[in-house]
């Protein structure tokens, strides 16, 4: 087993850290400096063209788990290579889906900018705000996910203080997101996604000029031999992955900032090819760890996060110091991208744009202060995210379904039914599985046994199909009691019952009833701002976010 322990000292480490993150905020303030309008700070909606937008599909589906949880998904027994495919193909299938979905979103409200605003302009502001409470909740977990992984990252390579690197990376992306919210947040993952490819390359050819590997320890590993647990990986990371980022508004966001729908589709063309070699090759370097002899398998006390680590020990102490300055990257963006999606979600979601700008501000600073602390005390967010990943399959189906327009008589009440009923649907095929066990079922729930299970238990993928296809067929069925009662209610009364179709302007959103001035409106979207933002686009931002 190779040691891992780092080559830096901690001086030069700290140094590499500190000069990595000043650097960037330098861009970030100075990206900062040129936002004039409330609609670049929030959003930047339409005006975005293919190659920055492509350049920040690279740079925020990264971040410092890149350095861990890939190699280890190439030396998982039962999943290899055709796992580490699998994860690589799920990584990039969410910019697929951000384009296709945001197109049709676009038609619906054309001045939005996060999937929270489509479901409270489609379903009315209870949903609406429900959903994105859920939201920032759901990105405070990313926070603390990315802050972790950063500071294991730099305290393995440089010996620098986790906590220090965590407070440190959580204030400098504060202050300069606060400050220039969504474009701030742009313009830096443009300059890092251009770096980090430069980096990648460069530790690329150190590694495979310096790796011995051996035809024995490759087929001794088993590595290549496809199994049945890389096939199922195919199918349920791809859904567990683009139904989670879609929970992450910093991506919707950056899909409405495009100019229009050819720019979006051009970006991810241009994104997907780099960003799927970007993060499979950092991921066999799982595999070639154990292939050179440096990572013996998996094994209860080492679950194979480090092999990528593991190869870096190996090599020389410069291309430590590189992959520091590229965790400082990696994390800095998915930071702030988390960050400015943070901002705009309360500003625009939660409080629907009642509040002023600087009131969001130091909600973003509170929830800043539980990400660090829950960070650094190292806490199994690794199964908060199961949990969620299995319920963003539950909940979003549901309100997606708003998008098809032969489906316009859906309503909230059935989209919050459909919700509920993806997990009910979980549920009862966990009792099923396990035989009428409703402890293995309620465990289920949480995949208390991960994702990566593998043999002939069949129950992950199980529930990654009953969470969607629950949620479906729910909504669907609490549409139908909804309108039968109406017919029957109808019928006895001797009355006409007519299934009326609502039209949506997309300028006005709906009705007039619709666009209530305060919190009344059940079927409203309850922000005065909806539909009209175009209309002010070139407000001065000192107008609310006085800097």
């Amino acid at each position: 087993m190779s040691d891992s322990s780092p080559k830096l000292a901690p001086s030069q480490g700290n140094a590499l850290v500190y000069s990595t993150l000043v650097a960037f905020a330098a861009v970030g303030f100075y990206a900062g400096y040129r936002v004039k309008t409330k609609v670049d700070f929030l959003s930047g909606i339409k005006t975005q063209s293919a190659f920055p937008l492509a350049l920040n599909w690279i740079a925020s589906n990264m971040s410092s788990s890149l350095l861990f949880a890939y190699p280890q998904m190439g030396v998982i027994p039962d999943a290899g290579l055709l796992g580490l495919f699998a994860y690589a193909f799920a990584t990039t299938a969410p910019i697929f889906c951000f384009a296709f979905l945001g197109v049709y979103i676009r038609r619906t409200c054309p001045d939005g900018f996060t999937m929270a605003e489509y479901v409270r302009r489609r379903f009315g502001w209870p949903v609406g705000v429900l959903l994105a409470v859920i939201f920032v909740a759901f990105m405070l977990c990313f926070m603390i996910t990315e802050l972790n992984t950063y500071g294991s990252v730099v305290n393995t390579l440089g010996g620098v203080n986790p906590t220090v690197a965590a407070v440190v990376i959580a204030v400098i992306t504060f202050l300069y997101t606060a400050y220039g919210g969504f474009r701030a947040s742009l313009y830096t993952d443009n300059v890092n996604a251009i770096v980090i490819v430069i980096f990648v390359i460069i530790a690329g050819v150190a590694v495979g000029t310096q790796i011995d590997i051996t035809q024995a320890r490759i087929d001794e590993s088993g590595i290549l031999v496809p199994h049945a647990l890389g096939g199922q990986l195919w199918y349920i990371l791809t859904v567990a992955i683009v139904f989670s980022q879609m929970f992450n508004q910093g991506f919707w966001q950056r899909a409405f900032a495009s100019k229009n729908d050819r720019t979006l589709y051009t970006s991810v063309l241009l994104a997907a090819v780099p960003l799927f070699a970007i993060v499979f090759l950092v991921g066999m370097t799982g595999p070639l760890a154990q292939w050179a002899g440096l990572f013996d398998g998996v094994t209860s006390e080492d679950d194979g996060s480090l092999t990528f680590f593991y190869i870096i020990a190996t090599l020389p102490a410069w291309v430590s110091g590189i992959v520091i300055v590229l965790a400082g990257l990696l994390s800095s963006s998915a930071y702030d991208t988390l960050q400015s999606a943070q901002i705009s979600t309360i500003y625009n979601d939660v409080f629907l744009g009642r509040v002023n700008v600087w009131f969001c501000r130091v909600a973003l600073f509170a929830i800043n202060v539980p990400a660090v602390v829950l960070a650094v005390r190292n806490i199994d967010i690794l199964q908060v995210f199961l949990v969620a990943d299995l319920g963003a399959a539950a909940v979003l189906p549901a309100p997606l379904l708003g998008l098809i327009p032969a489906l316009h008589f859906l309503n909230g009440a059935d989209a919050f039914v459909g919700a509920c009923g993806g997990y009910l649907t979980t549920f009862l095929f966990g009792l099923a599985y396990y035989h009428g066990d409703v402890h293995a079922a309620g465990n289920l729930l949480g995949l208390s046994q991960g994702l990566y299970i593998g043999g002939d238990d069949y129950s992950v993928l199980g529930a990654f199909f009953a969470a969607p296809l629950g949620s479906i067929g729910w909504t669907l069925a609490s549409a139908g009691v909804r309108i039968g009662s109406q017919w029957l209610l109808c019928k006895a009364r001797g009355e006409s019952f007519e299934l009326t179709r609502r039209s949506w302007d997309t300028r006005e959103y709906a009705l007039p009833e619709d666009r209530p001035a305060a919190f009344a409106g059940l079927h409203g979207s309850g922000n005065p701002e909806d539909g009209h933002r175009e209309e002010h686009k070139d407000d001065s931002v000192e107008d609310d976010t006085s800097k």
